[in-house]
């Protein structure tokens, strides 16, 4: 039943096993499986590009790689290898880009369409992460860490998180930064109550929340530029729907715009400059 699950979670296949049993069977067994994935994996978006390694923990117990074309479902763990990134398009339009060797949690999802209230929730453990937010009301989205909850308010955020210290980097709009404590699942309006919070009001604002406090300061040049992925991957849909895994390395975008393949070089030859022939001036005419 798990390897039904499993094709039903990430492909059309059927599963091996059930190539010789009965078509009405076999019918049957793949209409219970359904079933059971509509009741226990809530697709909730999908992912658009994938850099390497990226697996899912799914709510049923699968462990699977995440591919390009892939749907995410709701409490989904996410994770990237050291050197993969993925970019995942939630159903209200979130736009959540996962850095490398990262960990985060597809923790709560209830949409009812642009500027509805709802509850969108993402739990991250480590790693970097850059996420702008969808067409939901605005007071939907939060982001918790180890030791801070980020109320995202028309945002585009990067953040970094290591067990002890929360680095957010706001690039647009404004974001509320509050601490929490452990398996404190709350809003940030709730956490307002008994935590300490700060704005991040102006881009390139950075607030870094360790366990006695939350500093703010300007970011540095580059500072969390691991999650982005470069816009020359953009090229990934016309891959056939095939995953990035095997591209030579998180770079290759650039490398690609740049006219070369990693470890490849090209060359060019100059045509010869171009020299104006002589001009011949006739003698003059006696009279």
């Amino acid at each position: 039943m798990a390897g039904a699950k499993l094709r039903a979670v990430r492909g059309p296949h059927p599963h091996p096993g059930l190539k010789h049993v009965s078509p009405i069977v076999v019918t049957g067994i793949l209409l219970f499986a359904g079933a059971e994935l509509a009741w226990s994996d809530q697709k909730i978006g999908g992912a658009q590009i994938v850099i390497n390694v990226v697996e899912g923990n799914l709510p049923s117990g699968n462990q699977v790689p995440v591919a390009q074309g892939d749907n995410v479902f709701l409490n989904e763990v996410v994770r990237s290898s050291a050197d993969s990134k993925a970019n995942l398009l939630l159903n209200d339009n979130s736009n959540v880009t996962v850095g490398p060797g990262s960990t985060i949690k597809l923790d709560d999802f209830v949409y009812s369409g642009p500027k509805q209230p709802g509850t969108i929730a993402l739990n991250m453990t480590k790693g970097t992460l850059r996420f702008i937010t969808g067409d939901a009301n605005k007071r939907a989205y939060t982001i918790w860490t180890p030791n801070a909850a980020i109320g995202v308010r028309g945002t585009i955020l990067r953040i970094e998180v290591t067990p002890t210290e929360t680095k957010v980097i706001n690039e647009e709009g404004i974001a509320i930064v509050c601490h929490r404590s452990k398996n404190e699942y709350a809003t940030v309006e709730e956490l307002r109550k008994r935590h300490a919070c700060k704005e991040l009001l102006r881009p390139n604002q950075q607030a870094t929340v360790t366990p006695t406090q939350i500093a703010i300061m300007e970011a540095p040049l580059n500072a969390i530029s691991d999650p982005i992925i470069n816009e020359g991957l953009g090229f990934a849909g016309g891959l056939g729907g095939a995953s990035l895994a095997g591209l030579a390395g998180v770079g290759l975008g650039a490398a690609i715009l740049g006219g070369a393949f990693a470890g490849s070089s090209t060359s060019t030859t100059s045509a010869p400059p171009f020299i104006p022939p002589p001009v011949t001036v006739p003698p003059p005419v006696s009279p």
